[in-house]
């Protein structure tokens, strides 16, 4: 934190300077504006800077890799902690790119994590919907870790009706992770019909059913006191790849994996931010700056997203072809390839790079792209283009880098 290259970091980066009001925020929650449920000092303070009279002034999308509610709900929570109104459109979820998958809408899905997974689910557009925990009530002899759960009277067992799953969302960590993985793999072993009785082993369909995932972030900080990082979502993950390789002798292969540090997160909160700004009847932005916490998923994903615009929006990432994706959201005046120019990276010492945590890089690299690179690639991907002490101090950078003033004159208050 204290290093000469940090604090390099903070003095200075060799950027052209922006036009003036063509730029975005693209804000981080967790470890940025809250410590698990408790509101970071100086975040009023910070959002201030960029509001007037309860909007916001400069366009702005909270970013995050949460699964477990619906967008409107973390808004509503987000207008509580900040005290001001925060819409559903300014709030981009992990899982909020799953409604490009329209193929997938009408399959029958199994739907993994926490909270209303199901209602997220149809919110997505998806029709047929199964939950780990409607699979174990149809089929109760699948999860049987847990002796207390164990039944082994079937002698009374009637099968349910039940029309093969088709593909698997994986939304984020489940409770009870020992069952979840057991039914997870039994979907994939069984080829979608987990409660046939039938099932031979070494019939192991492949390629197997399309998986998509939603956050591979390995940990996330809890509250205070609490010193130590939580396992996320990508940890979940992992254990998943290695029983399924462990079982199978083959690689489990994910059709998706959305959310940060996937360039589709935050293309898909671009074309928030532009929204913002063309239903206000101003030029969309050219230059969007993104604050977080963490350097191998907020910032690996500004990174990796800068690199897909100077690149001219070439490249996939994970198999998605994205330049797809833009002709589906946006016209082709107005792709954000050809407005947004920049993504710049700021790193917050409020959250896991505040512990000092690199867990997140150490067990295995979260992007499957990052592995093509060489490691001096790597390295700078994972590099901020400014180190500040916490968010308050993010935004009065980039306000004063982009010759911006926090006044509350009426030809700032015009832009929003």
């Amino acid at each position: 934190m204290n290093s000469p290259f940090y604090s390099l970091l903070r003095a200075s980066r060799a950027f052209s300077p922006t036009s003036k009001r063509q730029f975005g925020i693209v804000l981080d929650i967790d470890g940025v504006l809250l410590r698990g449920r408790d509101l970071l000092p100086r975040t009023r303070d910070a959002i201030a800077q960029i509001t007037h009279n309860g909007k916001f002034t400069i366009p702005t999308v909270f970013l995050t890799n949460g699964t477990n509610s619906m967008r409107a709900e973390k808004a509503q929570r987000l207008s509580e902690y900040l005290g001001l109104p925060v819409l559903p459109s300014q709030v981009v979820m992990a899982h909020s790119p799953l409604r490009m998958f329209v193929d997938l809408h009408d399959k029958h899905v199994l739907v993994v994590g926490q909270g209303p997974v199901k209602q997220i689910a149809l919110t997505l557009g998806f029709k047929k919907v199964t939950t780990v925990d409607d699979l174990r009530d149809m089929f109760p002899f699948l999860d049987c870790g847990d002796f207390s759960r164990r039944k082994t009277d079937f002698s009374k067992y009637i099968k349910p009706s039940f029309d093969p799953l088709e593909a698997i969302i994986l939304l984020g960590e489940p409770v009870r992770w020992e069952g979840a993985l057991q039914i997870v793999s039994d979907v994939l072993l069984t080829n979608g019909d987990p409660g046939s009785l039938s099932h031979k082993r070494g019939t192991l369909p492949f390629p197997h059913l399309p998986v998509i995932a939603c956050n591979v972030d390995l940990v996330w900080m809890a509250e205070k006191p609490l010193p130590l990082p939580r396992f996320g979502h990508g940890m979940f993950l992992h254990c998943l790849e290695t029983i399924f390789e462990k079982q199978t002798g083959k690689e489990l292969h994910y059709r998706a994996v959305l959310g940060k540090p996937t360039e589709m997160s935050y293309l898909h909160a671009a074309h928030c931010i532009q929204n913002q700004a063309l239903d206000r009847g101003v030029e969309p932005p050219k230059c969007i700056y993104v604050v977080g916490d963490n350097p191998e998923s907020d910032i690996l994903g500004a990174k990796l997203f800068d690199r897909y615009l100077r690149h001219g929006g070439l490249g996939r990432f994970d198999h998605i072809d994205l330049d797809t994706f833009e002709d589906e959201v946006r016209p082709p005046a107005l792709k954000t390839r050809r407005v947004l120019r920049r993504c710049i990276g700021v790193l917050v010492e409020t959250g896991v790079y505040a512990e000092g945590c690199r867990l997140n890089g150490n067990i295995q690299p979260v992007s499957k792209l990052t592995a093509e690179l060489s490691p001096r690639e790597q390295e700078a991907l994972r590099q901020p283009d400014f180190v500040e002490r916490d968010l308050y101090s993010a935004i009065r950078m980039i306000l004063s880098r982009e010759r911006w003033t926090p006044s509350h004159s009426s030809s700032h208050s015009l832009y929003y």
